[in-house]
């Protein structure tokens, strides 16, 4: 998914579920940052010392090292186990234990436990990988041939490389060629409502602890939140740039994402936080921590990262040794 859903569609849903609008802000940054944050500072401090950040996603998916592909099943890719064990979708192969599954229990897991962590940034980069599920079901996050379309192998088969942006974009219908015929009609709307609703109940019940399922799910349908954003997502101008007329829709539905101190700018959180020497640009590491380092945003976030990756590399490990891959 891209900034339309792990950004706007996120802040609205946690809106929407009881959040405060900058908490509802704090976790919809962190969820569309988990797709920028594809750098690397090392940040220095007075005494000597220094922090090294962790990214959470590559530059070029097609074109990462050996060393950095874990990160997809991690951040984008959460791996389904034995979930859809026995089940062929494909025409060519069976599904692999990487196969990301919508709603996996995998991605569950990390979603409560970041809502447990009562951490904003956390909940937000599991929020947008539990959502990853839905747009990224049937890939697996490193390369491997399940992922190819047939015949096409200019592209590196990691990820849905190969279907480029496909998968990722909010009103696009399109074929998943490696499916069968019955699954291979593909209409992203009707993915994307079923993620938004699932991360709405579970964000409805912390706010709201005492609620039961059909508590939550009674919010979320008094809200008429779902036909609010089928809306959204079909709005279009006659003269093209669709996305900036569903982009004033979901504004429409929270209008406080319409305040600039709420507006996304990826630079943002970590200009706040450091200060970057003279004559340095973006491409080098010389940074000094700014005043209020430990507690900004950038560096919550940062440590929130490395809170996720711990947990899920500790959750996968019995997968990565199954197939011999390095942790």
């Amino acid at each position: 998914m891209d900034i339309e859903f792990h950004y706007h569609i996120t802040f609205i849903l946690a809106r929407k579920a009881g959040f405060i609008a900058s908490d509802s802000y704090k976790i919809a940054y962190s969820s569309q940052y988990t797709d920028d944050n594809i750098y690397r500072y090392f940040i220095n401090f007075e005494d000597g010392s220094s922090y090294l950040n962790e990214i959470s996603q590559t530059f070029d998916i097609t074109k990462p090292s050996p060393k950095r592909q874990k990160i997809y099943p991690l951040f984008h890719f959460i791996p389904g186990g034995e979930e859809w064990a026995g089940q062929n979708h494909f025409k060519r192969y069976r599904h692999h234990v990487f196969t990301t599954v919508p709603d996996s229990t995998n991605a569950r897991a990390l979603f409560d436990a970041a809502l447990q962590s009562k951490d904003l940034y956390r909940i937000g980069i599991a929020a947008h990988a539990y959502a990853d599920t839905w747009a990224h079901q049937n890939f697996l996050g490193f390369k491997h041939k399940l992922n190819g379309k047939r015949f096409e192998v200019i592209i590196p088969n990691i990820g849905h490389a190969d279907f480029m942006h496909e998968p990722d974009r909010v009103h696009n219908e399109w074929k998943d060629t490696r499916l069968k015929n019955e699954y291979v009609d593909i209409k992203n709307d009707t993915r994307f409502i079923e993620a938004a609703k699932a991360i709405f109940l579970r964000f409805r019940k912390f706010t709201h602890p005492g609620d039961s399922d059909h508590m939550a799910e009674t919010a979320y349908s008094e809200l008429k939140l779902e036909d609010q954003l089928k809306d959204a997502m079909d709005e279009t101008y006659f003269w093209g740039a669709d996305e900036k007329a569903r982009t004033r829709a979901y504004k429409k539905i929270c209008r406080e994402l319409d305040k600039k101190k709420y507006k996304y700018d990826p630079k943002a959180w970590r200009h706040d936080a450091v200060e970057k020497m003279p004559l340095e640009s973006d491409l080098f590491d010389r940074y000094w921590a700014g005043r209020n380092f430990h507690v900004s945003h950038w560096f919550r976030f940062q440590e929130a990262v490395k809170a996720h990756r711990d947990l899920a590399l500790k959750r996968f490990e019995p997968l990565f040794e199954q197939l011999r891959l390095p942790i």
